[in-house]
C-alpha cells in the first residue's frame, strides 16, 4: 500500500461499496462515510476486519485512517 492512501482509496482498490463493507462491521452506511471521511476513528475491532477485507495489514489500515483524518482537516480549513 502506499503510506498515502485513505480507506476511501482503499475501499475502492478492493471493489467494495460503502454498503458492502458497513455491513461486514456491522454499522450503517453514514457512519461508515464517517470513517472514510475522518469525521469518526475507527476502533481496534473494525481495523481487524477491514485488514480482512482488505488483504492489508491492520497497520495498514491505521495509516489509511490517520490520512483520512488528516485529509479532513485539511478540507476543513479550505
Amino acid at each position: 500500500m502506499n503510506d498515502g492512501m485513505t480507506l476511501r482509496e482503499l475501499r475502492e482498490q478492493s471493489g467494495k461499496t460503502r454498503a458492502d463493507v458497513a455491513a461486514a462491521l456491522g454499522v450503517s452506511v453514514s457512519g461508515f462515510s464517517n470513517y472514510e471521511n475522518g469525521n469518526r476513528k475507527i476502533g481496534i475491532e473494525q481495523v481487524l476486519v477491514l485488514a480482512n477485507i482488505y488483504g492489508e495489514t491492520a497497520e495498514e489500515i491505521i495509516k489509511a485512517q490517520i490520512n483520512s483524518c488528516q485529509t479532513a482537516r485539511l478540507n476543513n480549513r479550505m
